[in-house]
């Protein structure tokens, strides 16, 4: 219970100490019996000495004189003797009582004091407590800082508590990153959570003014340093995910508390940031949205994607409906619509889970419609579910690719797709399978342009770099399946575009080959005879043509060696 607690940082007696730690109380005893008028006049009498009676000046013992005094005197003497020293004399009484009493005490003399000014209307006279307070939120500890904020809290100055926050978190107050994360901690346990809170802001906006964007050369880590003590301090809680929700359910402050997060979330590098995490997966598509939109520019870039993977792994349709809509509308944002939509469609952060299903998708298209996005989003949609061949079957492919209704949209996109699906087919064992269910399922569709690029690429690709060893084998293989789905022309076709090119193909994939192709009994043989002839059989390189034939040779293929010999005759 609050009224239990002890006054938080030392409890002072009061008592004058050297740095010995002997006690100076003899001597001093004199300033709490004394007036107010004759210490004055004893204490200038200090400091001018009397050079008539050889006694010369003293200033320091009269700055012990006045140590004593802050010390010994009543809190209500201390304020009502201010009006009569020397302003800076007064400056120094209260500082040293604010300063050097309990944290109690110099509550109630900041209170006193303050009130004491208000009444008084003495506008023409520097504000004491103006003093007070910088000393109290510069030096005292943080858990007595804590503490004057709740006292005065308590007596419901609310300005005071405001300008001990602004004097802690002011440029010049010399308190740290980890100073401010204390006090916020502080300012909670002291049962303020709304001071806290808007401490917490005010230090995050002053902050956020220090200059213009940085670079990663030259960014500031004050950001990253408070939001790593907070969570220092205490790493089970979500300090500044909480504190983003209740901010942004205020109206006056939703655009700068947006700027806040897009500062605090570009200059967190160090570890996982549960900040990013919660803006993409928990923020309405406005804070995401205005967020991305000021990080979406290098070297902030990657940092907005992170994000936008993380809104991507939605579960309900009509929030990634509406995260679509007002993304497009951004003018910072709109060229990296198709980017948000292949990472919905491959579910963000989320991916292991694999693709939308089909079903999600037509789901996602039509409630595109229903918030009224622009129809881009939904051509843009559907060439991205379309080029999306992680995890999908071959039929999903063809599904997907007809779905598209622009000519040149549904090129393209069967372009990346056999691009795409060629890489899977070289890299993963059941590659040949798939490819030989997507043909199928492009004849079905009467997609023969589309067939035409997959095998292409599969077999004489648009990348200059030779495929992986064993591709032969690969494609071998896929033709084999090709010729038992009932598709010998594409067989054919896949296999003569493979071994005519001779700067791809090596003489042991066309063994390799061969090897499959004797397997294969709806393949007859004077076709696969005629093959050769008309491929291997005419290489220009004539090294390589007779290392083929070498090569054949040794593994028992004479028969087919011979048809390569034949083709030159």
């Amino acid at each position: 219970m609050r009224d239990g607690r002890r006054a938080a940082g030392p409890e002072r007696t009061g008592t004058l100490e050297n740095e010995d730690g002997e006690a100076l109380s003899f001597g001093y005893e004199w300033v709490t019996t004394c007036t107010v008028e004759a210490f004055v006049k004893r204490m200038q009498a200090m400091r001018e000495g009397d050079p008539e009676n050889g006694e010369k000046p003293r200033p320091a013992t009269a700055i012990r004189a006045l140590h004593a005094f802050a010390l010994r005197r009543p809190i209500d003497q201390l304020i009502e003797s201010a009006r009569c020293f020397d302003y800076r004399d007064a400056v120094n009484v209260l500082a040293t009582a604010a300063l050097c009493r309990n944290i109690r005490q110099a509550a109630d003399l900041a209170i006193r004091q303050w009130d004491t000014e208000r009444e008084s209307g003495d506008e023409g006279r520097p504000r004491l407590t103006d003093g007070v307070i910088h000393d109290i939120a510069c030096q005292r500890t943080v858990a007595d800082v804590a503490v004057f904020v709740r006292v005065c809290r308590d007596a419901d100055e609310d300005e005071l508590v405001k300008r001990t926050m602004n004097a802690f978190t002011e440029p010049g107050s010399g308190r740290t990153n980890l100073d401010k994360a204390l006090l916020y901690i502080a300012l909670r346990d002291e049962e303020c959570a709304e001071d806290a809170a808007e401490f917490l802001y005010g230090a995050l906006v002053a902050l956020a003014d220090e200059g213009p964007p940085q670079t990663p050369e030259t960014v500031p880590k004050e950001f990253h340093d408070l939001a790593g003590a907070l969570h220092h301090l205490s790493p089970s809680e979500r300090i500044l995910e909480e504190w983003v929700d209740a901010q942004l359910q205020r109206d006056d402050r939703v655009h700068e508390t947006r700027r806040i997060i897009a500062r605090l979330i570009a200059t967190r590098t160090d570890i996982h940031d549960t900040l990013v995490e919660h803006v993409g997966g928990s923020r309405t598509r406005h804070d995401i949205a205005e967020i991305c939109g000021q990080l979406i520019r290098p070297p902030h870039s990657e940092k907005c994607a992170k994000i936008r993977k993380h809104a991507a792994a939605r579960a309900r349709t009509e929030d990634l409906a509406e995260i679509v809509r007002i993304w497009h509308e951004s003018d910072a944002l709109n060229r990296t619509t198709r980017d948000l939509l292949a990472d919905i469609v491959a579910r963000g952060t989320a991916a292991d889970e694999g693709p939308r299903s089909l079903h999600e998708l037509d789901s996602l298209d039509t409630a595109l419609s229903n918030v009224n996005a622009p129809p881009e989003c939904r051509r843009l949609l559907r060439i991205a579910a379309a080029v999306h061949t992680d995890n999908r079957s071959g039929a999903d492919l063809v599904a997907l690719l007809v779905k598209i209704e622009r000519p040149r949209d549904r090129n393209r996109a069967a372009q990346t797709i056999a691009q795409r699906l060629a890489a899977h087919v070289l890299e993963h064992d059941d590659g040949a399978a798939l490819f030989v269910e997507y043909v199928r399922g492009l004849r079905t569709a009467g997609r023969a342009d589309a067939v035409y690029l997959a095998c292409k690429e599969l077999a004489d690709p648009a990348d200059p770099v030779r495929p992986p060893a064993g591709s032969g084998a690969v494609i071998a293989e896929i033709a084999a399946g090709l010729y038992a789905a009932g598709f010998s022309r594409d067989g054919w076709d896949l296999l003569e575009r493979c071994l005519e090119n001779e700067q791809r193909v090596t003489p042991e994939e066309v063994a390799l080959i061969i090897e499959r192709l004797r397997g294969t009994p709806t393949m007859q043989e004077e076709d696969r005879h005629f093959l050769l002839r008309a491929t291997v059989g005419r290489w220009s390189d004539v090294p390589r043509r007779e290392e083929a034939v070498t090569v054949l040779t040794g593994r028992g293929y004479e028969e087919e060696a011979r048809e390569v010999i034949r083709s030159l005759r």
